[in-house]
């Protein structure tokens, strides 16, 4: 609990934490940035290696990421957002790359896709854990791909974060990266350091906003809605596609559109495409709730004009992640 409330706070969250215990490490805790872990008893050679690498920590010297990633785009654009004096990027475009790159030099981090050309990011992790030893690099998968429970499963002993690409967005990324790197959020350039910030003060961004919720099944609308209104949002609320519609143009201060698929009249699809063929609702957020699970699903929402897709039955803390995210902006 301790470590969480440090961790959760932008102004303490740099510092390194070394855990120890008479218990086996906490499955987890690695994932939410400790620096190394110590079962007692503890010997004397022990507690010199747990505080060299503190000390490694706090010199303030040049911390090294690794990302992988195929997509060149994809790989400036994370560049760009991670660069700085203090982060050193090596890039790799496959696997064998990153194995190599791993074998051959020390990493702070690795952020990992897990489509890759010459085999699959799970080979890559579990490549990895094969032959480092605990405390290891830290990884954040970055994937575009839509998770199934299995996969998610799989993941759960190798990696110490899971972001899907359009969904956490970048300032997740970031978030995540200067956790593990334990950079000092308020010595970080202006534009990253509010980055991090807005998903910290995440209340405050929900205040005085107006949410449309186009559902037609009226245990979700009850639900989400009392969600959003006990965090200050006003609620209007629509029963298909075609009502949804009609909200919008009466209420032009709408911020924020949440669209269920499955409706009579006019499903999410097509009201989607209604709204995104208006030019003044080109840029209006707009996030897909859909009961079905296909990993088609994401790309048909996203290619109809969501901004962002939630599969049902919704998860609440993953619903306001994303609400932070695109209220901000």
């Amino acid at each position: 609990e301790v470590l969480e409330r440090l961790k959760g706070d932008p102004a303490l969250r740099h510092i390194p934490v070394h855990m120890m215990s008479v218990e086996k490490a906490v499955p987890g805790a690695f994932g939410k940035g400790i620096v190394g872990f110590l079962t007692k008893p503890v010997s004397r050679e022990d507690l010199e290696q747990a505080f060299d690498k503190i000390e490694e920590i706090l010199s303030g010297g040049v911390r090294r990421v690794l990302l992988v990633e195929d997509d060149p785009n994809q790989r400036r654009s994370i560049v760009r957002l991670l660069g700085d004096i203090d982060v050193e990027i090596q890039e790799a475009e496959t696997g064998a790359a990153a194995l190599a790159a791993l074998r051959n030099g020390h990493f702070d981090c690795v952020i990992l896709d897990l489509n890759l050309p010459d085999c699959s990011g799970f080979d890559v992790l579990e490549e990895m854990r094969s032959w480092q030893r605990p405390p290891a690099t830290p990884v954040i998968v970055y994937t575009g791909q839509l998770l199934s429970e299995e996969d998610e499963e799989r993941l759960r002993p190798y990696a110490s974060s899971v972001i899907i690409k359009g969904v956490m967005s970048p300032e997740r990324l970031l978030d995540e990266t200067a956790l593990f790197l334990h950079r000092v959020v308020a010595r970080m350039p202006a534009g990253k350091r509010d980055m991090i910030l807005s998903l910290y003060d995440g209340e405050a961004v929900f205040e005085n906003r107006t949410v449309l919720l186009v559902d037609d099944d009226m245990r979700n609308v009850f639900a989400i809605g009392r969600v959003l209104e006990e965090r200050g949002m006003e609620v209007v609320r629509a029963a298909n596609g075609r009502k949804g519609l009609e909200a919008l143009e009466a209420r032009p201060d709408i911020d924020l559109v949440l669209m269920d698929i499955m409706m009579p009249e006019m499903d999410g699809y097509e009201a989607m495409r209604a709204i995104r063929s208006q030019e003044r609702f080109r840029s209006l957020p707009v996030i897909a709730l859909t009961a079905k699970a296909m990993r088609d699903d994401r790309e048909k929402c996203l290619e109809a004009g969501a901004s962002d897709y939630l599969p049902k039955p919704v998860d609440v803390e993953r619903l306001l992640s994303l609400l932070r995210v695109w209220l901000y902006r």
